[in-house]
C-alpha cells in the first residue's frame, strides 16, 4: 500500500492525510461473518483506507469492513463465499465489485469481478474486470485523481488496425513510448503512462484482447496531434459517447 499512497501523494499532495483505515478487529469481525480469511492485500487496503478512501474511490460505496460484515450477516442475496464483496456500485444496475477467491493473483490477491445482487447472478451476469485488487486501485488512482487534473482529455477504443487486424495493447504501448510517455511499473494487465505534460491509462479486462485508453494533456493542440497519430498508427477510434472530460467508468468495456 505504501507504493499506492506515495503515488497518490505525488498526484495530490497530502492525499494520505485524507484517508482513514480501520482497526484489525474490524477485519476479524468481517472474517467471522464471511467464514473465510480475507486475502492479504485486501487486509492491507482496509487497514490503510477501509473507512475513507478519498477521491480515488469516487462512485464506490459501502466498502467499510463493518458494513460488509453486516451484509453477510443480514442479507439473504449474498453470493457463495467464493466471492468477497469489496465495493458497492450505486448505479441503477448495481454491478458490485467482488474478489473471486477461486481466482488468485499472486500470493495475497485475487481477480476482481462484478455482478449485481440477485439469485444466481454470479453464474449469469459475472464479468471479470481486473487481474487483482491492487491493479484496480492503481487504475483508480490514475482515473479519478491524476487524469482529472488535465484540462484536455479524450477516450479511445481499440478498433481495426491499419491492416485490418485488431491492434494489441503491447503495440499501442510502443507507440505511446515513442511519443514520450513513460510506462509506470505498478500494473501488469492495465497499463499506466506519464509524460511531463500528459497522462494515459490503458484499460483491458483480464481475458479480453480489446482495450480502451484515456489520455489527458495540458495543451489542446498536442492532444489533437496525439489523437491523429494513435488513430492512424494504432487503430484506435475515439469514443464519442460522452464528453472528453466525462468521469465515466474506466472499465466500461
Amino acid at each position: 500500500m505504501e507504493e499506492l499512497l506515495s503515488l497518490l501523494d505525488r498526484y495530490a499532495p497530502g492525499y494520505r492525510g485524507r484517508v482513514q483505515g480501520v482497526y484489525d478487529w474490524r477485519l476479524d469481525e468481517l472474517e467471522d461473518r464471511f467464514g473465510r480469511p480475507c486475502p492479504g492485500f485486501y487486509r492491507s487496503f482496509a487497514l490503510a483506507m477501509g473507512a475513507e478512501g478519498g477521491p480515488m474511490l469516487e462512485g464506490l460505496h459501502e466498502y467499510h469492513p463493518s458494513r460488509i460484515a453486516e451484509l453477510y450477516e443480514l442479507a439473504p442475496w449474498m453470493p457463495p463465499r467464493r466471492f468477497l464483496y469489496v465495493f458497492g456500485d450505486a448505479s441503477p444496475d448495481g454491478q458490485h465489485y467482488f474478489l473471486d477467491l477461486d481466482a488468485p493473483s499472486g500470493a495475497e490477491d485475487c481477480q476482481v469481478v462484478r455482478f449485481p445482487f440477485g439469485e444466481q447472478t454470479w453464474k449469469t451476469r459475472l464479468t471479470r474486470r481486473f487481474v487483482s485488487l491492487r491493479e484496480m486501485l492503481f487504475v483508480l488512482a490514475m482515473r479519478n485523481v491524476h487524469l482529472p487534473t488535465f484540462p484536455h482529455r479524450a477516450e479511445h477504443l481499440s478498433a481495426d488496425g491499419p491492416a485490418g487486424a485488431p491492434p494489441s495493447a503491447e503495440d499501442a504501448a510502443v507507440i505511446f513510448e515513442r511519443l514520450g510517455f513513460t510506462r509506470l511499473p505498478y500494473a501488469r494487465r492495465c497499463l499506466l503512462f506519464e509524460r511531463e505534460d500528459a497522462a494515459l491509462l490503458l484499460y483491458r479486462r483480464p481475458e479480453d484482447p480489446g482495450f480502451s485508453i484515456r489520455v489527458g494533456m495540458r495543451d489542446a493542440g498536442k492532444l489533437r496531434s496525439f489523437q491523429a497519430i494513435v488513430e492512424e498508427s494504432a487503430g484506435l477510434a475515439e469514443w464519442r459517447g460522452a464528453a472528453a472530460a466525462s468521469a465515466g467508468s474506466a472499465d466500461r468495456r
